[in-house]
């Protein structure tokens, strides 16, 4: 997947870039959003392009998947599976039991998301890329 943006802020390898939502983006609320019809991207900046330079920006389609199977469908499932074990755990509690091991099991999931995003690499090389200036033909 490409996108086209403007480069705000630089640090050393890495690069910040703005970038209209697209047709894409429709209904999608996963990135960071500023405004209405900007969001922000964090990229690898191999080409070394500077502040204020126009750059097209490939984002791995199985990263994005990859990424939201985690941050969207893991919470829900461990949720359910936090509701069954809390039923089965305590069957006179019955369904305030279920909830209550939702609840746990969705904030344990975000407590193990949060360490995984620690323990992420800070400069993965396969996430976002900058691939060429589009001043340039």
């Amino acid at each position: 997947m490409r996108e086209q943006g403007i480069i705000i802020s630089t640090d050393g390898e890495r690069a910040t870039i703005e970038i209209n939502r697209g047709s894409k983006c429709d209904g999608c609320r996963a990135c960071h959003t500023f405004g209405e019809s900007k969001m922000r991207l964090e990229a690898r900046n191999a080409l070394h392009a500077h502040v204020g330079d126009a750059v097209e920006v490939e984002v791995q389609p199985g990263n994005v998947i990859k990424n939201s199977l985690l941050i969207f469908i893991l919470p829900l499932f461990l949720m359910g599976v936090g509701y069954f074990v809390g039923v089965k755990s305590s069957p006179d509690a019955g369904e305030g039991a279920g909830i209550l091991g939702a609840f746990a099991a969705l904030f344990l999931s975000l407590l193990f998301l949060r360490m995984l995003e620690k323990r992420r690499d800070p400069q993965p090389d396969d996430d976002a890329v900058v691939v060429r200036r589009l001043d340039e033909s």
